[in-house]
């Protein structure tokens, strides 16, 4: 086998919540993750070099050591003394920069793929292990389906995965930085804790209208003090007919919707489509990444 593609699926944060800071400067986080359907397809293939070469569809995305999925290669070529070259093509569909984890998905379906494709038979929990060394997101997007995620997001308790729950996802097109949200987070202005455990049991027992109504994101707060555009943004998604709960996934500035069905996923989609950068409807997945045969 000489190449492998691999689906590398998007999240969104159900819950977030920020518990506090860290001596290593990251701060110690509760959310509840979900996959969706939305998807990079990532192509890895041998190559007679002994380089990592990476080239993307998207103009923004770096080639080079910056570029999350070239680290996971270099990451597994060093942890077995050299594996050969390894080419990568990245055909983006997940907005860059959007609270998504597009990178960190991207990561996850190299570590994945380079595993498979070299045949060197690290398990999930190994390859999760690297992913953390990467980025926070990147174990989350090994797991897959839904999870609580502790820690700065890599300590994950499964979850049950809600099946094929219609989403409506906008993007106006801002891209934040994550860094600069959690700097501007002020601990002694947020509003009283919100406790995971409620969202969790309407998820365990796949409440639908029980989750839209719990939906958080103390992330909120710093985003939309600072581009208001995303606030009224979310007020105008919650009106919309079959919509069940609106919020910010991450950092933003993605927001979603959980929707009654896909016909009202549809309609919304319709009346956002010329007002923003992005926009689709979508569904829940259960994998995180995913090889196509």
């Amino acid at each position: 086998m000489q190449n492998i593609r691999v689906r590398a699926h998007a999240k969104i944060n159900l819950y977030l919540d920020v518990v506090g800071k860290r001596q290593d400067g990251y701060h110690n986080l509760e959310t509840i993750f979900h996959s969706i359907d939305l998807h990079d397809d990532v192509i890895i293939r041998k190559q007679d070099t002994k380089e990592i070469t990476v080239h993307c569809t998207h103009p923004a995305v770096p080639s080079d050591a910056r570029n999350l999925a070239y680290r996971a290669a270099q990451c597994l070529n060093d942890a077995v003394g050299g594996i050969g070259g390894i080419a990568i093509d990245l055909h983006k569909r997940i907005p860059v920069a959007a609270g998504l984890a597009g990178g960190s998905a991207d990561a996850a379906a190299v570590l994945h793929g380079v595993n498979a494709l070299f045949g060197l038979g690290f398990t999930r929990e190994t390859l999760m292990h690297f992913g953390a060394q990467l980025g926070a997101d990147v174990p989350f997007c090994l797991h897959g389906g839904a999870a609580f995620g502790q820690g700065i997001g890599d300590q994950l308790t499964p979850l049950p995965a809600l099946p094929d729950l219609p989403l409506l996802l906008l993007n106006p097109g801002i891209e934040i930085s994550t860094a600069a949200v959690f700097k501007k987070l002020n601990f002694s202005l947020t509003k009283p804790k919100k406790k995971d455990i409620i969202i969790r049991t309407y998820i365990e027992k796949g409440d639908v209208l029980g989750i839209g109504k719990n939906l958080y994101n103390l992330l909120e707060m710093p985003v939309f003090s600072q581009y208001p555009e995303i606030a009224a943004l979310k007020t105008e998604l919650s009106t919309q007919a079959g919509c069940y709960g609106a919020l910010m996934s991450g950092s933003g500035a993605t927001l979603f919707a959980v929707m009654h069905d896909t016909e009202a996923a549809h309609r919304s989609e319709s009346h956002f489509k010329n007002k923003v950068r992005f926009c689709t409807t979508t569904v829940t997945s259960p994998v995180g990444v995913y090889i196509n045969d």
